[in-house]
């Protein structure tokens, strides 16, 4: 009778430890699987900070050269007859419109947060600056937006009194040959546009350079996680 029952206790445990064996090696496999998904959008989100970084260098070359063309004309405002109308639609057209263009590619990021792959890094440093950086995505593409909207109240201004007087194009890639045609008794009104666009510019500039200095901590950082 001892010997039945040492049996049946025995071909219990085997039955018992196969289940678990089984659903360990599942819940491993499973387990393996979204850390190799977790991985693989983590690569890419890598990618696309290469891709922001080159973004982010050219706004800040185009926004630095409309800066420098905007103190010009600020610093001039009272003398502008003394320089050429050629240097003046010169620093007038930087000034107006060269403007910055923010490419906000959230889509991988945002894959990685809803299929809860995001939950799987262990790195606190990387996730906390993944979700500091798309969210400041928002707010750099409202604050281009609003300079944008500040420079297109110089657009009138610019038919009426600029020219292009050739097809030049900068290394930025936008035309920069414009001849100031108008009268050079400027409306101060002008002038409080361009300061206040500049202002506004500055302000960007500023988190551009801080965020190309994020982006990569950013990518050290996934590196790191990826090989973890």
């Amino acid at each position: 009778m001892k010997e039945k029952v040492s049996k049946y206790i025995l071909e219990l445990l085997i039955i018992v430890c196969g289940i678990s064996l089984s659903f360990y090696v599942d819940n491993y496999a499973s387990s393996v699987e979204k850390n190799r998904l977790k991985n693989q959008s983590l690569n890419r989100i890598s990618k696309n900070l290469d891709i922001d970084i080159i973004d982010n260098k050219f706004n800040l070359n185009t926004l630095l050269e409309s800066v420098n063309s905007s103190e010009w004309i600020l610093n001039n405002q009272a003398n502008l007859s003394g320089f050429s109308r050629d240097t003046i639609g010169f620093h007038f057209n930087k000034t107006i419109n060269h403007i910055s263009i923010f490419v906000d590619n959230q889509e991988e990021y945002r894959t990685l947060q809803s299929s809860g792959y995001l939950e799987l890094i262990e790195n606190e440093k990387l996730v906390e600056l993944l979700q500091n950086k798309y969210a400041q995505h928002n707010f750099m593409k409202k604050l281009e937006e609003l300079i944008i909207k500040k420079s297109d109240r110089l657009t009138d201004f610019d038919f009426k009194n600029l020219e292009y007087t050739g097809d030049s194009i900068g290394k930025q890639g936008f035309l920069v040959n414009k001849r100031f045609t108008g009268k050079l008794n400027i409306p101060n009104e002008v002038f409080e546009r361009i300061f206040e666009a500049s202002y506004y510019r500055n302000y960007y500039i500023n988190l551009i350079e801080k965020r190309l200095v994020q982006d990569s901590l950013l990518k050290i950082e996934i590196k790191n996680e990826i090989k973890s």
